[in-house]
C-alpha cells in the first residue's frame, strides 16, 4: 500500500504524465532509434508513458485504473485520438487519471522545435538556448509523490519559487534535492551531469564503453521518467548518485522531459553579483 500523506486522499489526487504529441515524428526521427516502436507513433514514448502511468497506479492500489492501464497499447491509443482537436497539428498532452480509471486528456497548443532534439544527445552541450539550472535551497522528502508523476506537485512548485522561476516559459529549472544532499529531479525535467570521477580520473573522461553522462538513480528519490528511461535504454545515460556538493558553477548539463525532449542546461550557482546562491548541502 502506497504511503500517502494524512492530508491526501486517494479523491484528491490524479496520477498524470505530460508528452508531445507531433505528427511528423514518425518520418522525422522514427528510424533513428534503437526501439522504432517508441518514435514510429505521433505520441511521444507513448508506451513508456503508459506504463509510467501503470506503475503508479499499482503503488496507490488503483484497482480500476490498473484495469484501464493494461489494456492493449493500440486501444489506449485509440482513446488519446480522441481528445486531439487536430491530428495535423502539434499538442501539448496531459493525460489525467484518477482512482476510479477514468482518463481525459488535455491538449495544447505547443510550438515547433527541431524533433531531433526527442532523441538522445550525439554531441557536446550547446549554448544556444541553454536553460539556467538552479539549485534548491530547501531539501524534498522522498515518498510516493516524488517516485510517481501526480497532481500533487507542491513541493515542485515551492521550489521553483524559492528558486525565482515564475513561468513556465522561463528556460530556467530547480533540481530538487533530498535530505542527503543528493539530486532528486528537476522540477519539471530529468538532469544529466558528466560522469563523475573520483582519486586520479577526471571530470568528464570515460571507459571505454561507458556513457560520458550519469543520472541520479531512482533511489535518490525521484520521478521515473519517460524520458529518463529512454536515454537510459538507448546507453546515453547510467546512473549515479550526484551530491549537490559536487555540482560546480557553470558545468554544463542536460534536462529532458516527454514534451520537450533534450535541453541543454547550465549550472548556475552564483548569482549576477557574483556571490553564491543559497542552496541545500544535506545533512552532515
Amino acid at each position: 500500500m502506497a504511503s500517502i500523506p494524512p492530508t491526501t486522499s486517494s479523491d484528491s489526487f490524479q496520477i498524470i504524465s505530460s508528452l508531445r504529441y507531433d505528427p511528423a515524428i514518425p518520418r522525422a526521427i522514427g528510424e533513428r532509434t534503437a526501439e522504432p516502436c517508441l518514435l514510429g507513433t505521433p505520441y511521444y514514448l507513448l508506451p513508456y508513458h503508459r506504463d509510467r502511468l501503470l506503475n503508479a497506479a499499482i503503488c496507490f492500489n488503483w484497482a480500476k485504473a490498473i484495469e484501464f492501464l493494461q489494456q492493449d497499447l493500440g486501444q489506449f491509443t485509440r482513446i488519446l485520438d480522441t481528445f486531439i482537436p487536430d491530428k495535423s497539428e502539434s499538442w501539448r498532452l496531459r493525460i489525467v487519471i484518477d482512482s476510479s480509471g477514468a482518463c481525459k486528456v488535455e491538449a495544447n497548443p505547443t510550438v515547433s522545435m527541431d524533433l531531433l532534439k526527442l532523441l538522445c544527445p550525439t554531441e557536446e552541450v550547446s549554448q544556444l538556448n541553454t536553460w539556467r539550472v538552479y539549485v534548491d535551497s530547501e531539501p524534498t522528502t522522498p515518498s510516493d509523490f516524488t517516485t510517481h508523476k501526480t497532481t500533487a506537485r507542491g513541493d515542485y512548485t515551492a521550489a521553483r519559487h524559492r528558486s525565482g522561476i515564475l513561468s513556465p516559459q522561463e528556460q530556467a529549472e530547480v533540481l530538487v534535492i533530498n535530505p542527503k544532499g543528493e539530486v532528486m529531479e528537476g522540477s519539471i525535467t530529468t538532469p544529466y551531469f558528466r560522469r563523475r570521477r573520483h582519486g586520479s580520473e577526471k571530470v568528464g573522461t570515460s571507459k571505454d564503453s561507458e556513457p560520458g553522462w550519469v543520472t541520479p538513480p531512482l533511489l535518490s528519490g525521484g520521478n521515473a521518467g519517460t524520458t529518463r528511461r529512454y536515454a537510459l535504454v538507448e546507453g546515453f545515460c547510467t546512473e549515479e548518485v550526484i551530491a549537490v556538493a559536487d555540482l560546480v558553477d557553470g558545468e554544463e548539463c542536460w534536462l529532458s522531459n516527454g514534451v520537450r525532449g533534450f535541453i541543454p542546461g547550465r549550472i548556475v550557482l552564483m548569482d549576477p553579483k557574483g556571490s553564491e546562491r543559497s542552496h541545500f548541502h544535506g545533512n552532515t
